[in-house]
């Protein structure tokens, strides 16, 4: 009898498991707001291909997606040298094709369910400006770009629009991921751009470099022409037809963080290879709260043009990143390469169905989960695009270092914009204002009576702390220029170079930290490195130096302990303390009713930039987690694993004890 039933089982498991792999790559096609997992290759094809498609083969593809299981595809198309990888009717394609690779695509993802999207570059278009010079962007030293179009071209009306048409019409893709588009504009010097600046503002100056008066205001017209542009070619696809989905890469994110004008259907980005753990954890908390369906672009190889060698990732750090994407509700995909016929690297179904499987594990647990209100990060929109040295980078290298040192404290941290944290400002125990020098007015009045009414506020950074110098009790104050000086935090010294707010305060605010001339306790300065006051129900902190970006550039767990006890003082209670190492990142969501705790692992060399590739990350132990629930939960899960956990409940909180956290690990929080 038990034979019996084992054999039965075993054919049970056998029989279970081939439906599951046929309803896999059987089930319905997925809009891209519904996709969790997919994968990009990209070729940028130059023209003198002759033999593209040569070793590409419907087998080869049907067994990558089969084996791979992707909800999305995103393939070449046409790159920035402005050269199309299929047979187009419309623009510049490879010399020669031995079969049409894009039709192959679309036959064999068809029948697979699988949605499929193509990576075209928007502006940059390095062949259609050679081929038309007068389409080409003029560059502030009069010379014309020899890869970037202007928006007073009619390159949309001759090129992108119908190339776009002809790939919905001819070959049915799903969608297009525009590339080369935001990121890439620079002011245009033509006389039909310069003609607009003077009709739309009355100036007549041409600023031509950040020294200029007029300049920031010359960008900020720059960043209104590319969304012209962009609703031109979006309204006119959906027109053409509505059910194709497109999105420009990088739009509305962390390099253009504005309100969503355009009707994009999804928000995506690749985050550059380097440091690729970090800058995930940042780009996805910037595109997580602007209400769209988004999905981050992890690279499968570490690359920085010619500066270094490229290596292939290994699936292990692949990982790490993609659990700092998913834990912020997102979707991800794996950039990997074409080879130059098109055709696939057979290694690769391998890799990415490893990622694919740790994906898809946790995706029940995180895909489409909203952030639980805790500490809100302002990216402080104005300032940066104010100071910014293009058109969309900004200058978000000082917001994501504050980020950096809140995620090492374990905080759940919100990346909001403006916009973003507007009227809700209320719902956050906490919040965060980061080197800046300005904040939008209306923005800036609503903090004011966030505080008023009970609300904390931390300010961090020499010139930041100036606009609240009312709210800190600031009577004087001169700033000092960067220089080293030392610090006290968990009883330990630490040196940080950084300029300085020297300030004199009112006798109600108090004085948490000074610094220290020398690393010697005994040598305390008179000039205060950390406050904190009473302002109506509230309280307001302020760190006197440039905190985050001394962390970043020379990262010191001083500087990472010193932000953690300014915060102490404002005393919100933490939902969610880790404590056991600092090498884990935390996200707070909520998904169907259930409270849900990511764990990250960071441990490993993500932070080394000599560090190219890795492939361990050592596990973390003995971590203690501590929760705040309302009544004591009916379960604690550890996820993916399944592994019910033990906890105690005392004084309306859950205490674990985690033995192991490999790489991501999410605590489901049963009521």
């Amino acid at each position: 009898m038990i034979k019996l039933t084992l054999t039965f089982l075993i054919l049970f498991a056998l029989v279970n498991n081939r439906i599951q792999a046929q309803t896999s790559i059987t089930h319905e096609k997925l809009r891209r707001a519904d996709c969790f997992f997919g994968v990009h290759f990209d070729l940028h094809a130059s023209e003198d291909i002759t033999d593209a498609g040569r070793t590409l083969t419907p087998e080869m593809i049907d067994t990558f997606l089969t084996k791979v299981r992707p909800d999305f595809i995103q393939i070449d198309c046409k790159g920035h040298p402005g050269i199309s990888s299929y047979p187009t009717k419309v623009g510049y394609h490879v010399k020669g094709f031995q079969k049409d690779p894009l039709k192959l695509w679309r036959e064999v993802t068809e029948k697979n369910k699988v949605a499929l999207f193509m990576h075209y570059s928007g502006v940059m278009d390095a062949k259609a400006v050679k081929e038309h010079p007068d389409w080409a962007l003029l560059k502030a030293n009069g010379e014309l770009s020899k890869e970037k179009i202007s928006f007073f071209s009619p390159y949309l009306d001759q090129l992108l629009i119908p190339q776009l048409k002809e790939l919905s019409g001819d070959y049915h893709v799903d969608g297009a991921w525009i590339d080369g588009d935001c990121w890439a504009v620079e002011p245009d010097y033509s006389a039909e751009a310069i003609k607009a600046w003077t009709q739309k503002t009355g100036i007549s100056e041409i600023p031509r470099n950040r020294t200029d008066h007029y300049y920031p205001e010359y960008l900020e017209y720059t960043r209104s022409l590319f969304q012209n542009y962009m609703k031109k070619y979006i309204d006119a696809i959906h027109a053409y037809d509505p059910k194709f989905q497109i999105t420009s890469n990088w739009s509305y994110s962390s390099l253009m963080p504005e309100k969503v004008e355009n009707n994009v259907d999804f928000l995506s980005g690749d985050v550059t290879p380097q440091n690729g753990v970090f800058r995930s954890a940042f780009e996805a908390r910037c595109m997580a709260p602007q209400g769209k369906p988004w999905d981050l672009m992890a690279w499968g190889f570490s690359w920085n043009g010619d500066k270094m060698p490229m290596s292939n990732k290994s699936v292990i750090q692949l990982e790490q990143e993609a659990a700092e994407i998913i834990a912020m509700g997102g979707g991800v995909q794996f950039y990997f390469q074409q080879n130059r016929d098109l055709s696939l690297k057979p290694w690769l179904a391998t890799t990415l169905s490893e990622l694919g499987t740790f994906c898809r594990e946790r995706q029940a647990y995180c895909h489409k989960a909203k952030a639980i209100p805790q500490v809100a990060l302002l990216f402080p929109t104005l300032s940066y695009q104010h100071n910014s040295k293009s058109v969309f980078s900004g200058s978000p290298e000082k917001l994501q270092a504050t980020l950096y040192a809140l995620l090492d404290n374990q905080y759940p941290v919100e990346v909001l914009m403006e916009h973003n944290l507007s009227g809700k400002t209320g719902q956050y125990p906490l919040i965060v204002i980061p080197e800046c020098d300005s904040i939008a007015p209306p923005m800036l009045n609503e903090l004011r009576t966030y505080v008023q009414n009970g609300g904390n506020l931390l300010v961090i950074g020499a010139e930041t702390v100036g606009i609240f110098a009312k709210e800190l009790g600031i009577q004087s104050s001169n700033t000092i220029e960067e220089k080293t000086t030392f610090i006290s935090a968990a009883n330990r010294l630490g040196s940080i170079l950084s300029p300085i707010r020297s300030v004199e305060l009112t006798s109600d605010s108090k004085v948490i930290s000074n610094f220290y001339d020398v690393c010697d306790y005994r040598y305390k300065s008179k000039t205060i490195a950390s406050s904190v006051r009473q302002v109506g129900k509230g309280k307001i902190a302020a760190i006197y130096f440039n905190a985050g970006t001394a962390y970043s550039k020379y990262k010191t767990p001083v500087i990472r302990d010193f932000i953690a006890e300014t915060m102490a003082q404002l005393s919100p209670e933490k939902m969610v303390e880790v404590t056991g190492s600092h090498l884990v990142h935390v996200a707070l969501n909520k998904l169907n009713g259930k409270t849900y705790i990511n764990l990250i692992n960071v441990a490993g060399e993500s932070t080394n930039q000599s560090a190219i590739g890795y492939d361990q990350v050592p596990a973390l132990t003995d971590l203690t987690v501590s929760i705040k629930t309302p009544a004591k939960p009916s379960r604690i899960v550890m996820q993916p694993e399944n592994k019910n956990l033990d906890f105690t409940y005392i004084n309306g909180k859950s205490t674990i004890l985690i033995s192991k956290l490999k790489i991501h690990s999410i605590l489901e929080i049963t009521e």
